[in-house]
């Protein structure tokens, strides 16, 4: 099978721990003398894994200008996961929040999202095929290894999974800003909650598939919150609710 390079202490530690995927090899910078990177070490040896030291020149290369803090991983890609096989591992669909992107292309946002999600409760994350980031290097770093730790799920057609998660019982919220205030809101679970780009926001259809529309009121003069941290107070109400 074919492997894939990250990068990042975090994001190397969480792949590490969790075990989701077969790990190739740990590349180490030998200019790396941490107690933490020492550690990582020891985990990768003890699962397993061959660890080697490296050139810091050799990590440049691989990392392709990323922000690697000397440590690369090697490892098959996570396994494919479908909508149906996230539903039949939640446990209490009245504790369940799910969240979309809709046309969302920057790895920064998308890894960001997936962080939050993992910190406040939300069990799965949904990419639309088309307009939207995907599971790069660069989102993965972002994330801290967040991603090892929630479902991440690629989807054909985001309108079509919003009609199958509402015969489940899901309520769909939409964020946008003319939305209804956010504080005033009553969340229903299970949730799905769907976050678009800060230029266009959601795509008309897939606002038509909403339940309601949320915004977050905002003071100050700035026109909007980047998608990242709009996902991040959204998911922090939320989860009072979990």
């Amino acid at each position: 099978m074919a492997t894939e390079i990250l990068y990042g202490i975090n994001t190397a530690e969480e792949i590490l721990k969790a075990g989701r995927r077969r790990v190739v090899r740990l590349l180490i910078s030998r200019n790396e003398k941490s107690q933490r990177v020492n550690d990582l070490a020891g985990l990768a040896r003890k699962n397993g894994v061959k660890v080697e030291f490296c050139a810091p020149a050799a990590l440049e290369k691989l990392a392709a200008g990323g922000n690697h803090q000397g440590v690369l991983l090697e490892a098959e890609p996570a396994g494919k996961m479908t909508v149906e096989d996230a539903l039949g591992r939640e446990k209490d669909l009245k504790k369940t929040v799910w969240v979309a992107l809709d046309g969302i292309t920057d790895p920064m946002n998308l890894g960001a999202i997936i962080r939050s999600a993992a910190c406040l409760g939300v069990t799965t994350v949904l990419l639309p095929e088309r307009r939207s980031a995907t599971m790069n290097a660069a989102a993965q770093k972002t994330a801290s290894g967040a991603a090892e730790r929630i479902n991440v799920i690629e989807i054909v057609n985001l309108n079509q999974t919003i009609i199958k998660l509402k015969e489940k019982g899901f309520w769909v919220y939409g964020l946008d800003m003319k939305g209804k205030a956010l504080p005033t809101v009553d969340f229903t679970l299970p949730a799905f909650v769907i976050i678009g780009s800060e230029g266009e926001g959601l795509h008309q259809k897939t606002r038509e598939h909403c339940d309601m529309m949320v915004s977050i009121p905002q003071k100050g003069g700035v026109e909007s919150l980047n998608a990242g941290n709009a996902a991040a107070i959204v998911f922090y109400e939320l989860s009072k609710k979990l």
